[in-house]
């Protein structure tokens, strides 16, 4: 059976080869691959009980008993199935989990059986998807339905217990849990068109989508009131993480040497040199606040450089060009709203600009790779294009355009978050890479060091192709006195005890963001307030112990579910041990359980 990413690079050829094949032909092929692709991605379910983060979606479509009344039964059964094969893909896009069909209700989980970081994120996404999924279905479907379908939805994020649930004989997966009961709670309480989210889910969510706050309401089972959201709609951001604490800031902290290497290669960019550099390290140590400290200089020294900045996003690694797009667009200096006209006026004076001769000729395969309308001349221009020759045609003309561009001006391309770049846009990366050797241009290279990435072969290609224009930079944990450092910057030197700031620092690890994500927690339980004259803050009471924030949950279960079986149960098995340990204790406890 083909892997994982030969299914992948098959699917973006495919998406490809519209101009060449029938709607048809392409409909099916895409059906048969992405359900292999799935199949691969299926999570393997563990039975046994462990306590995660999850999200759970309860999604209720209204219009079924009318339907019920008019059809035929089979014919009713025909498009339940049908409009839950819409719906159930929008969940399994983002990296949802069907738990069940009740009825004509979807119970899905996000978070279990695999954990991502984003997970609350992920499932309102998949929830507005599935609202236009609908809209599209009732369109398609407007002869046969008595009256449209309707969806309504209750989300809501919290600790539950995943594992086996049923007899001895027959259990199913799924998740118990106060969690699970208030998201049923919400469905229960929202309207037709309406998405309910709990309080978790909301802060978690809030940089990156729009709300309306509700009355706080009464709910069974629960005593107190609880406070209830209204979802409208995703903001126009991209990429990126819920980063940094309202109100608070630092300066750039334990970073210097790696900060200083930049600024020289910055400078050697000015004087015509290309390179390319690599900047990893674990989540949250800071890889992309390094290089965002960069651009920052550059633009107070009002520097002769043009940046422009790509990010791959956890969810888009099936996309088509879903990075590639992105950094073309910020090169172009264009914001998400931008219209299609806008985008193209726009793509259009640039080409004209650069290379008069040659746009016309150009302007069809990056118009394409911007998704932007072609008209019939320039359409018929791609129709039979073979697929290959389509992609190679596209890289070639981002070379030309970003090699002109250089000779006007040196270019900084920072590809963030590489670690989740889809094919199309590796494949685009690879075509831009030799530039560097003849052009001042530098590719920023921005990911994480994980076991199971595209990167491999990428490494291997830069390895090759440009070695000696290649700097690597991998970043560390910062020590003891730059977390204590840190810590002082955000809130003022000396406001927390020694041995609050203690407890700070050896949760968080030398890591910044687990810093942040810890300071924030406390500050949002009330246990580090302002100081009644506004200047600095300080705790309230004592504080014994810190446990992890719901931010940095799903951080932490998404790179424990990354590891291989054998070595999660010997994490789960050393948990119990404590913090510390002896290896002689662990390996005896794990001999007997084999």
């Amino acid at each position: 059976m083909p892997s994982h990413q030969e299914l992948t690079q098959a699917i973006a050829i495919l998406e490809q080869l519209n101009p060449t094949l029938d709607d048809a032909t392409i409909a099916t092929l895409l059906t048969t691959l992405r359900q292999q692709v799935a199949h691969l991605e299926q999570p393997k379910v563990n039975l046994a009980g462990e306590r995660r983060q999850v999200t759970v979606m309860f999604a209720d479509i209204s219009g079924f008993t009318a339907m019920s009344e008019k059809l035929d039964p089979e014919e009713v059964r025909n498009t339940i199935n049908g409009c839950f094969e819409l719906l159930g893909a929008a969940i399994t896009r983002y990296g949802g989990y069907i738990d069940k069909f009740i009825g004509d209700e979807i119970m899905a989980l996000f978070g279990a059986p695999v954990t991502h970081e984003n997970d609350p994120e992920r499932a309102l996404r998949a929830a507005l998807e599935m609202m236009g999924a609908l809209t599209e279905f009732n369109t398609a479907q407007a002869d046969r339905l008595p009256k449209p379908l309707a969806l309504h939805f209750g989300i809501n994020t919290g600790l539950a217990i995943a594992g086996g649930i049923g007899t001895t004989e027959r259990q199913d997966y799924s998740v118990m849990g106060d969690t699970v009961n208030l998201a049923a709670r919400l469905e229960d309480l929202s309207e037709t068109g309406e998405i309910l989210v709990g309080a978790t889910t909301y802060r978690l969510t809030a940089p990156l989508f729009e709300f309306e706050t509700l009355r706080p309401v009464r709910l069974k089972g629960k005593a107190q009131p609880v406070q209830v959201y209204r979802l409208l709609r995703a903001k126009a951001i991209i990429g990126g993480q819920i980063r940094g604490i309202e109100g608070l800031s630092s300066p750039l902290v334990g970073r210097q040497p790696e900060f200083e290497q930049l600024k020289k290669l910055l400078n050697q960019l000015k004087h015509g040199q290309g390179y390319t550099v690599s900047v990893t390290g674990d989540a949250g140590l800071g890889k992309s606040r390094l290089v965002a400290e960069l651009r920052n200089l550059t633009t107070q020294e009002i520097s002769n450089v043009r940046w422009a900045k790509g990010h791959a996003l956890s969810y888009g690694e099936n996309a088509s060009y879903l990075m590639g797009r992105d950094m073309l667009r910020n090169f172009l200096n264009l914001p998400l709203t931008a219209s299609p006209l806008e985008v193209a006026v726009c793509l259009q004076n640039e080409l004209n600009d650069l290379l008069p001769n040659q746009a016309p000729s150009l302007y069809p395969y990056l118009a394409y790779l911007l998704e932007i309308p072609l008209d019939s001349e320039m359409s018929h221009q791609l129709k039979y294009l073979d697929g290959l020759v389509l992609q190679q045609r596209i890289l070639q003309a981002m070379q030309s355009y970003l090699a002109a561009a250089a000779k006007q001006m040196p270019l900084m391309l920072v590809w963030d978050d590489l670690h989740w770049i889809d094919p199309s846009s590796l494949e685009l990366l690879r075509a831009l890479l030799p530039l560097v050797k003849q052009y001042a241009l530098c590719h920023v290279l921005i990911y994480r060091p994980l076991p199971q990435n595209r990167l491999g072969p990428l490494r291997s290609q830069i390895e090759q192709v440009v070695e000696q224009v290649e700097v690597k930079l991998t970043l560390e944990p910062i020590n003891l006195a730059e977390s204590q450092q840190l810590v002082d910057n955000l809130l003022g030197a000396g406001c927390l005890p020694a041995a609050t700031c203690q407890l700070i620092t050896q949760k968080a690890e030398g890591n910044p963001f687990f810093i942040e994500e810890v300071i924030r927690s406390l500050i949002d339980q009330g246990r580090v307030i302002p100081k009644a004259n506004g200047q600095g803050w300080e705790v309230a009471g004592q504080v014994e112990e810190i446990t992890i924030p719901d931010t940095l949950q799903g951080v932490i279960m998404a790179r424990i579910d990354s590891l291989d079986a054998e070595s999660k149960r010997i994490l789960q098995i050393a948990s119990v041990l404590g913090r510390n340990f002896s290896y002689q204790v662990l390996a005896q406890i794990i001999a007997k359980k084999i």
